[in-house]
């Protein structure tokens, strides 16, 4: 795993540096090619699940809607592939456009994990109702391997303890199971890490359980700082509840770091349409436009009589957009008004009117809303979107 193996060099060269978040290769991904007769088609949507869930931090992106749609045709998004073998089985290696994959999470609604991130020390205590055990780097451990690729998978970049003759005078698997922080906080201090975490697993086949700790702060502040830790409890076979916890702690980090900015697909356009006669051909309108393959989100823009413009966020180009909505039985695409200018800078300032509107609203329902419960805070005020220039708008008639 090629992000674990620098922490562990740097924790030898300089035990005692403050650490820098890790780099993680969230845009890469290798999967096994099947016997199909689409194999590498199937390897394409597959190898995009993985690195969305690394990029996202949410192991269930593959859930979404959008998602499901862009994994029909992952090559998409690929920058570029090539043939290798993993586990001497012939594979294919990809690696994913950056850009792409930020756009693609912005349309799903989802967050995008900054590719730095916090390097976690994991320590690892296994009861197989025998003995206990802890899960050194070296140690052979299923539980250990699953923690590994639990990690691998999620994009969590984690340091596991050398199990040399300093850590084992340091802590013991007694320490560990008994949540004592002294002797934790001594063993951890020699690894560069930003945060520790324990998990204590109890080994029982499918009603085993993993018990686990995140102390998100510094070695040297785990007894010191009055944060306490986060925790939680899992329960399966001991691969499956590994891999919940390190999700969960995954979708932590996720959160934790996103970006504060607004996020804003660029691959955004306004998609005209005249001579719609009746809610019906509205609605069933609306509903192909979502169905096409190009599309992932269709979002109203403004309505004016017999005249509907439509937000349309996009997953492949607006050359496919165009074509697929003209290939739909009854719509012909148009020219653009001899001054669109205009009619762009009109329908803003229709929004710009509704927003307004909507607004005032929302003040008199706030004000209505604190005299019952005067905790509850105002609405964020919203701006209205800007115009997109022509180059980024189509017209069709029905």
């Amino acid at each position: 795993m090629r992000y674990l193996v620098i922490p562990l060099v740097a924790s030898i060269l300089f035990p005692l540096t403050t650490v820098a978040k890790t780099t993680v290769d969230v845009y890469h991904a290798e999967v096994v090619l099947s016997n199909e007769k689409n194999a590498r088609s199937i390897a394409w949507g597959e190898g995009l699940e993985q690195v969305l869930v690394k990029a996202s931090g949410n192991a269930d992106i593959a859930d979404n809607e959008v998602v499901k749609k862009a994994m029909r045709d992952g090559s998409d998004y690929l920058a570029k592939f090539k043939y290798g073998t993993l586990n001497g089985q012939k594979s294919l290696d990809m690696q994913y456009s950056p850009k792409q994959i930020r756009v693609l999470l912005s349309q799903a609604n989802a967050s995008v994990w900054p590719k730095e991130r916090e390097n976690v020390l994991v320590w690892l205590v296994q009861d197989d109702n025998v003995e206990r055990q802890v899960g050194w780097e070296q140690s052979g451990l299923d539980s250990v391997a699953a923690l590994q690729t639990a990690a691998q998978q999620s994009g969590l970049p984690i340091t596991l303890p050398l199990g040399d003759m300093d850590d084992l005078t340091k802590i013991s698997a007694p320490d560990l199971w008994g949540n004592f922080p002294e002797p934790l906080e001594e063993a951890s201090v020699r690894y560069p890490a930003d945060s520790v975490l324990v998990l204590k697993v109890a080994a029982n086949g499918p009603s085993s359980e993993v018990n686990w700790q995140l102390y998100d702060m510094a070695p040297d502040s785990i007894t010191s700082s009055p944060q306490s830790a986060i925790t939680g409890v899992e329960t399966g076979e001991v691969a499956q509840a590994i891999d919940k916890a390190i999700a969960k702690i995954s979708a932590y980090y996720a959160k934790k770091n996103k970006p504060s900015s607004k996020q804003v697909a660029d691959d955004a356009l306004w998609a005209h349409f005249s001579g719609i006669q009746s809610a019906q051909s509205f609605f069933n309108l609306e509903r192909s436009l979502l169905n096409l393959e190009s599309v992932a989100t269709v979002q109203v823009h403004s309505i004016q009589g017999m005249n509907v413009t439509f937000n349309i966020q996009l997953l492949s180009n607006k050359a496919d957009f165009e074509k697929q909505v003209t290939g739909l039985k009854g719509i012909e695409k148009t020219q653009a008004p001899v001054d669109s200018a205009k009619v762009a800078e009109q329908a803003a300032t229709e929004q710009l009117i509704q927003a307004d509107e909507s607004q005032k609203v929302n003040q008199t329902a706030t004000q209505e809303m604190n005299e019952v419960d005067p905790d509850i805070s105002e609405p964020e005020e919203e701006t209205a979107d800007e115009v997109l220039p022509v180059e980024q708008q189509l017209w069709f008639s029905l």
